[in-house]
């Protein structure tokens, strides 16, 4: 990957709707240039998708919580595939340490919450921290120097 790659993911980070005509202004190449490398991008797997960020708040989920999860190891894939099936799970991740799952959640109202650490506990133990504020937002990760 070398600097015009690394230009064209920090400007779609920024606005993934962005034209290929205003990124090829922006980089310094030709726009035939820019389609060319995004879709080297994507088929390498670096780029896997374009999305829009959603505040939850603003569609009628004002409560968003991270709650681990502690998981049998035996049914760690049963667990994984019930969580997948879960709407107001918004992300999942697997961590180290002594809860397996850190999930994100996003619900309506306080007994939607509980009602869903209900079901989860069936799993295991939980431990819930409500989200009050997100002062640094999901951003790019910084790409390494070099070409």
């Amino acid at each position: 990957m070398d600097r015009y790659d690394k230009k064209i993911l920090r400007a779609l980070h920024e606005n993934a709707r962005v034209s290929f005509a205003e990124l090829a202004r922006r980089v310094n190449l030709s726009a035939p240039a820019i389609a060319d490398r995004v879709a080297k991008l994507e088929q390498a797997g670096v780029i896997t998708g374009y999305h829009a960020r959603i505040d939850p708040s603003r569609v009628g989920l004002p409560i968003s919580c991270l709650i681990e999860l502690t998981v049998k190891h035996l049914e760690y894939y049963l667990v994984i595939e019930q969580i997948r099936n879960t709407p107001e799970v918004i992300e999942c991740a697997s961590i180290t340490g002594t809860s397996g799952l850190m999930i994100k959640v996003a619900v309506d109202t306080m007994p939607a919450l509980q009602a869903l650490i209900a079901r989860l506990m069936q799993f295991g133990d939980t431990k819930t921290s409500i989200i009050i504020d997100m002062p640094v937002p999901p951003r790019m990760p910084p790409l390494p120097e070099g070409e």
